[in-house]
């Protein structure tokens, strides 16, 4: 089936074109300077591998996506502090096979409000979920203030660690228990129902459209989910 152009997709990145494209739009949305870029730069290739990434694509153009990593070394646990990593109990109990991790999360800023957000919020937890792991593991940046405390209220997280992390930034690593996430795909299904939008049903393993290399102009990505969550 053919896609429109005008009509919203959500669809799995599978080249290294869109990989690219993917990453430096996470990086234009989320405001990171070069020195903050450069643990994630040096795995990107590895991450995408492993993971299973979903780009949202508005008439052609990819505006925002997702990447949730599937295989360990998991990102968020290279994160932490070696001494954090070897000891946290919570680690310890569940192995790394049992976890999912978002290492990436960006929407285009200009798209903020309840129809897109909805669209990919959904399309994400629902993700996670198929996916059939214990835990979801996401780090937050300490200046994002407003976002850390919209997902740790929102998830029920339980905190690992908050301090400096290995990218040099000042921030903490959450676990999140799966099970958790059942109730809130339920509501972001029922709030889309009542403003009559549609979700978009998820298409595993399905090209991403023809390149387009335009990225909009952002400021830091998780503001532009915060408002609809």
């Amino acid at each position: 089936m053919q896609i429109r152009k005008q009509q919203p997709s959500i669809q799995q990145v599978v080249t290294k074109d869109h990989q690219n494209l993917f990453l430096e739009s996470y990086f234009l949305c989320t405001g990171r300077p070069p020195e903050r870029q450069t643990f994630l730069r040096g795995i990107a290739a590895d991450v995408f591998r492993r993971s299973y990434t979903a780009a949202y694509f508005l008439e052609g153009e990819m505006v925002g996506g997702f990447c949730l990593v599937l295989e360990p070394p998991l990102v968020e646990l290279e994160l932490l502090p070696a001494a954090v990593r070897d000891s946290h109990p919570f680690i310890q109990r569940v192995g790394e096979r049992n976890m999912i991790s978002l290492p990436m999360l960006w929407l285009n800023k200009n798209l903020r409000g309840p129809r897109h957000s909805v669209y990919l919020w959904t399309d994400m937890l629902s993700s996670i979920s198929d996916f059939d792991r214990t835990h979801l593991l996401y780090t937050y940046q300490m200046h994002e203030k407003r976002n850390w405390k919209l997902y740790k209220r929102g998830g029920s997280s339980t905190n690992i660690y908050e301090g400096v992390l290995a990218n040099g930034g000042l921030g903490g690593v959450d676990f999140v228990d799966v099970k958790n996430l059942a109730p809130k795909i339920n509501f972001l299904r029922k709030f889309a129902g009542r403003r009559r939008i549609s979700t978009i049903q998820p298409a595993a393993y399905v090209e991403a459209p023809p390149l387009q290399m335009h990225i909009a102009e952002e400021l830091p990505h998780r503001q532009s989910a915060e408002a609809d969550a």
